[in-house]
């Protein structure tokens, strides 16, 4: 069974910095795309919007109020090297 990130590969900061990244989030209740969890009645999906055609991230309503809260708590803030302290 594939995974969503099984085929990345390690690339360069330049070339991570030279492409323009945008994230947005929608609400959907199709559910088709996301098979382990269709029984739910709506998922939040994460994208970025400079590459639709790239992977996206489900989220239940439960995962995402759970992520938000960490956002807000500092959980994935960076350190001075842009990595997670």
């Amino acid at each position: 069974m594939r995974t969503p990130g099984d085929d990345a590969a390690p690339i360069e900061a330049d070339a991570a910095d030279s492409e323009e990244s945008r994230v947005e989030v929608y609400v959907t209740t199709d559910t088709s795309a996301a098979p382990h969890k269709a029984d739910e009645p709506m998922l939040y999906v994460m994208y970025d919007a400079a590459h639709p055609e790239g992977d996206k991230l489900y989220f239940t309503e439960a995962e995402w109020e759970a992520f938000v809260l960490g956002v807000k708590d500092g959980e994935f803030d960076l350190d001075e090297s842009g990595n997670l302290p």
